[in-house]
């Protein structure tokens, strides 16, 4: 008769891990969350910034057309002074500013291009006379979004076309 050895006792016995524990599963999803939420946050933050800059920039651009237009228009001291140089305020309201002609281009408009409020914006136009050839002009552009006012201004001497 041959000896048999007896049974070794294994309390512990390991087993290959074939997936992943509950812990570890939220674990993983919760730092996912975390970086979807931070994500779309930093993504609507950048999203109003461009909206802001953007109206800022149309804003520049209806201050320096007024400016050009007082630029430009031809004024001899021999005729009387054009309306666009005479003294006084002039004020215009309801320009597109954020509501252009532009957007709906083909190419341009997007599901998210009247998603927006509307920008009510006003600009003021002062022409004060310094002497008899030389006029001051000063162009503002003012309007509000999202609950702040900005204010875009511009100043600029003219003179006679033959002065």
């Amino acid at each position: 008769m041959g000896f048999i050895a007896p049974k070794r006792l294994t309390f512990f016995r390991r087993r290959k891990t074939l997936a992943f524990t509950l812990t570890e599963v939220v674990i993983a999803a919760s730092i996912l969350a975390l970086f979807i939420v931070g994500s779309l946050s930093a993504m609507a933050q950048i999203n109003r910034w461009a909206t802001a800059a953007r109206l800022r920039t149309l804003a520049t651009a209806l201050v320096q057309q007024k400016i050009d237009e007082v630029l430009t228009t031809p004024w001899s001291v021999l005729s009387t002074t054009p309306t666009v140089l005479t003294a006084g305020t002039t004020t215009e309201t309801k320009l597109p500013l954020n509501n252009d002609a532009f957007n709906s281009q083909a190419g341009l408009s997007s599901a998210f291009t009247n998603l927006d409020v509307q920008v009510i914006d006003t600009r003021t136009t002062v022409i004060t006379s310094i002497s008899t050839h030389v006029i001051r002009a000063l162009v503002s552009v003012n309007y509000t979004y999202r609950g702040k006012n900005t204010t875009i201004t511009m100043t600029t001497l003219r003179t006679t076309d033959d002065f």
